[in-house]
C-alpha cells in the first residue's frame, strides 16, 4: 500500500511539470513591462575629488601635521578623501631633538674633575658622572633631559655655583608626514577633530598654505637639513 501511494505521488509531480512546460511553450520571458522605462546600466566613472587646481571658484588650502606615523597620516587622508576633497601626503626627513645633555667640559685632568664633583655633591646637584676616556675625557655629565626648560634650569644652577655648565640637544633624523588638502572657501573641514580621534597623542596643527602646490613644495625644498617626497597625489 505504501508503495502505491509513493508511485501516485511521483506520477502527480511528473504531470504537474509536464503541464508547466506545455503552457510555457516557446514564449520568451518578458524583460520589460509596459509603462516602466527600461533600466540602462551606465559604465562606472572614477570619483573626482575637489582640488584648487581644477576648481574655478575660490579655494582654501591647508596642511596638517607633523605625523610620525605613516598609518595615522593615511587614515586621516582617507577621511578627508571620503568627504570629497583631494589629498596629498608628503614625507620629510627632519632632524628632531630627542633630549638635552647638561655637562661641564674643558677640564684639564681627572683629578680636577673629581674636585669639581666633590664640591657639587655638597650643593645637592644630583646625579653626575665623569667621562673616563675618548674625545670627551674628563667631561662631567649631569644626565639627559627631555624637557628643555629643565635642562636650562639645571645648567643655570650649576653656573650659579661657579662652573661653566652647558647643555646640548641630541638630534636624530626622523621621517615625518604632512597631509595637504584643498577645500571650497568657508567649508571648514574638521581635519583636526578627525586627527584627534585617529591618534589622540599626536601633537599636530593645521597650517594655511599656498594653493599653488608647485610654489609650496619648491619653498619647502629650500629648507636646510630636510628632504621632500610626495607619497600620494590627489585623485
Amino acid at each position: 500500500m505504501r508503495n502505491v501511494i509513493a508511485a501516485l505521488a511521483a506520477i502527480n509531480v511528473l504531470l504537474l511539470l509536464a503541464n508547466l512546460f506545455i503552457n510555457m511553450g516557446d514564449k520568451p520571458i518578458e524583460t520589460t513591462v509596459e509603462g516602466i522605462p527600461t533600466l540602462t546600466i551606465l559604465p562606472e566613472t572614477p570619483s573626482i575629488k575637489y582640488s584648487a587646481q581644477r576648481s574655478t571658484g575660490t579655494s582654501s588650502c591647508f596642511t596638517i601635521g607633523p605625523y610620525y606615523s605613516e598609518k595615522a597620516a593615511q587614515l586621516l587622508a582617507g577621511n578627508i578623501r571620503t568627504s570629497g576633497l583631494a589629498v596629498t601626503i608628503r614625507s620629510l626627513n627632519s632632524k628632531e631633538t630627542l633630549n638635552y645633555l647638561v655637562y661641564i667640559d674643558n677640564i684639564n685632568s681627572h683629578e680636577d674633575a673629581k674636585k669639581i664633583t666633590h664640591d657639587l655633591k655638597k650643593q645637592a646637584v644630583g646625579e653626575y658622572s665623569i667621562v673616563e676616556s675618548g674625545p670627551y675625557k674628563n667631561t662631567i655629565t649631569f644626565g639627559f633631559f627631555k624637557n628643555l626648560e629643565k635642562a636650562k634650569r639645571k645648567t643655570e644652577y650649576i653656573r650659579y655655583l661657579g662652573y661653566d655648565a652647558k647643555y646640548n640637544g641630541q638630534k636624530v633624523l626622523r621621517k615625518v608626514y604632512w597631509v595637504d588638502y584643498d577645500e571650497p572657501i568657508g567649508t571648514s573641514t574638521p581635519a583636526l577633530s578627525w586627527s584627534k580621534t585617529i591618534d589622540p597623542n599626536s601633537n599636530v596643527q593645521v597650517i594655511p598654505r599656498s594653493c599653488d602646490q608647485r610654489a609650496w613644495y619648491s619653498a619647502e625644498r629650500a629648507f636646510a637639513n630636510s628632504s621632500y617626497e610626495v607619497l600620494e597625489t590627489p585623485l
